[in-house]
């Protein structure tokens, strides 16, 4: 009989509003995320679903319930002992004025040079690196002589190299070049057969494969299943989907 796996995070019973918010912006979520397992959140704006990976980084503190990162409460860890545990990548992840190499650093201190290589390569961003003074090629403050495409390659590629259990991609493939968008995608496929994945995105068509897809509606996990599940379902999410795709099929017949 095989084991059951413990889940990595954990939400009970859980509650937030903000401040200035006459309404709870998450109510009542339960929600076990496992090792190896990618779980898309989907919804509308202002549903709550960025919300939850700002709870995760301890950005915002909850008014009620309980979240635990590998069994131990989230509350008890350190921002350093949870920066160990939890990588995030953003649509506008900071990229730092210095070389190549130092921004690569700050994903690992003791990445070798051969290991910085790889993870470059991985994000199909060597080749451009190279051409242009390698390791220590200069970037600008904020990463203003790259690409957005760039930029967000750099990022992933010091993302990899941070090698944490859990990843979050909080929105990581707007506003990038379709080329760089099917690259983060590609990268997000490989890290989960090791790594607990978290996918906020906009684009449905993108993470269809996920393991988990959590669609929100006003604070509240709506609806729960793989992409073929809730389709059949044909509620919220399969509405959204079929409106995205209906609206990227005019666009390409616009062309």
């Amino acid at each position: 009989m095989t084991e059951k796996k413990s889940p990595i995070i954990s939400f009970k019973n859980f509650s937030f509003q903000y401040r200035a918010q006459k309404k709870p912006t998450l109510k009542e979520i339960n929600l076990d995320i496992y090792p190896g397992e990618r779980v898309l959140i989907a919804g509308p704006s202002g549903c709550g679903k960025s919300t939850i990976t700002s709870l995760l980084m301890k950005e915002n503190r909850p008014q009620s319930g309980v979240i635990t990162l590998g069994g131990e409460v989230l509350s008890d860890f350190t921002t350093e002992g949870l920066m160990k545990k939890i990588t995030r990548i953003t649509h506008d992840s900071y990229i730092f004025k210095g070389t190549v190499r130092e921004n690569l650093a700050m994903g690992c201190e003791t990445a070798s040079e051969p290991e910085m290589r790889e993870a470059l390569g991985q994000v199909d961003l060597l080749g451009f690196v190279e051409e242009n003074g390698g390791l220590d090629m200069e970037i600008l403050e904020k990463g203003a002589n790259l690409s957005g495409g760039q930029k967000q390659r750099l990022a992933l590629a010091r993302a990899l190299l941070h090698d944490s259990p859990v990843y979050i991609f909080d929105e990581a493939t707007s506003n990038v070049d379709v080329e760089s968008e099917n690259k983060i995608m590609e990268i997000v496929q490989d890290l989960a057969r090791e790594k607990s994945v978290i996918l906020i995105s906009h684009r449905l068509a993108n993470v269809t494969a996920a393991d988990k897809i959590l669609y929100m509606e006003q604070g509240k996990i709506a609806e729960s299943g793989t992409h073929e599940q809730l389709m059949a379902q044909n509620k919220a999410y399969a509405a959204l989907f079929n409106k995205q795709q209906e609206l990227e099929h005019f666009r390409e017949d616009a062309v």
